[in-house]
């Protein structure tokens, strides 16, 4: 259900709006994951139970409410970046406290080496990596083929 639901708002997203950020939506699905990974051998946190146990990072959540998060972010905040970093700060303060308590909690995942502060930073440091690869990749790379 985690993983589902929320494609089912990526209707009202629109067709342009998702051809527009799905390329960096990708980028940053790639480098979530490769934290995830990366924080297996480094035992920043423990995802219990997951859907692919061989990976680190957690399917549903990755490929569900981040993606479609990430992409609704970008649609409404793009090319306005205070509003982008603003909307970004506030989702990962609730990312790295309240849910992550929460979450705890139900025995989804448990923090083990890395503080909920550097969860925080860290999600603001991927969001402004999401942010620099749309303006300087995705946006060059298509204003090359309007020519």
């Amino acid at each position: 259900m985690l993983l589902i639901m929320p494609w089912l708002s990526v209707f009202k997203l629109g067709k342009l709006s998702f051809k527009r950020y799905l390329p960096t939506i990708i980028f940053s699905d790639l480098v979530i994951a490769l934290i995830s990974e990366l924080s297996r051998s480094l035992k920043w946190w423990k995802v219990k139970d997951p859907i692919f146990p061989k990976l680190a990072s957690d399917v549903s959540f990755l490929f569900g409410p981040f993606t479609i998060l990430n992409l609704w972010v970008f649609k409404l905040t793009y090319k306005r970046f205070w509003l982008y970093l603003l909307t970004n700060i506030v989702s990962g303060y609730l990312f790295a406290y309240p849910l992550t308590t929460i979450a705890e909690k139900l025995g989804v995942y448990k923090m083990v080496r890395m503080k909920r502060k550097q969860l925080f930073l860290l999600s603001i440091g991927v969001a402004m990596i999401n942010y620099l690869y749309q303006f300087f990749i995705v946006e060059s790379l298509r204003n090359r083929k309007s020519y």
